[in-house]
């Protein structure tokens, strides 16, 4: 692994542990047991360490979706094994979902592709809905409104799940992205044309 790469992973341990606020520089090279020079030579400053690791996250989340739209025939086992890599991912780049306002007012490049990001991933998710209905997973008669809050909701519990689990149950690792992919993956319950074994749909 190069110099580079082992800035980033030990970034990334350190601004999980720690925060964005309590991690410099010189703590990322004091980790690596280098000089801040040659931190400094690969970034400049500890924004575009952020900026990075924030485009990693971004891309890795991009390649779920790609294979997610893959399948011809989309159901909620596939949907909620996307779910569970998704989580694991969120759970990888933590401090970034845990800081996001924070990070979005420090480096206003993400959040204007933050922006852009939920814009195509409102797409995305409506043409697998689309899948879903095709495949009667879902129900037809679903009116589109209530499709565009599903995927408001999905934002919101994908991107801020986290915080929640920091402010309450503070599970660990495993645990937590188990917890939250359930959460989330209840969401499509009322919308189910057959419920899952041992339950029932409410009408």
């Amino acid at each position: 692994m190069d110099t580079k790469s082992q800035i980033l992973k030990h970034a990334l341990e350190l601004y999980n542990q720690q925060g964005v606020n309590s991690t410099t520089s010189r703590h990322i090279a004091a980790k690596m047991e280098i000089s801040p020079g040659n931190l400094h030579y690969h970034f400049k400053h500890t924004e575009e360490i952020i900026e990075v690791l924030w485009k990693q996250l971004v891309t890795q989340f991009d390649l779920l979706m790609l294979e997610l739209k893959k399948f011809r025939d989309i159901n909620m086992e596939v949907l909620i094994g996307f779910t569970m890599q998704s989580f694991e991912l969120v759970y990888k780049y933590r401090f970034i979902f845990l800081h996001f306002v924070e990070i979005g007012l420090r480096i206003p490049a993400i959040k204007k592709e933050y922006y852009a990001l939920t814009q195509r991933r409102e797409i995305e998710f409506l043409y697998i809905f689309s899948q879903l209905q095709q495949n009667k997973v879902m129900k037809a008669n679903i009116p589109n409104d209530v499709l565009q809050s599903l995927v408001t909701q999905i934002f919101i519990i994908g991107d801020f799940w986290l915080s929640n689990n920091e402010l309450t149950l503070k599970l660990k690792g495993n645990k937590a992205v188990a917890h939250y992919s359930k959460v989330f993956s209840d969401l499509f319950y009322p919308y189910l044309v057959k419920p899952p074994k041992g339950t029932t749909i409410l009408t």
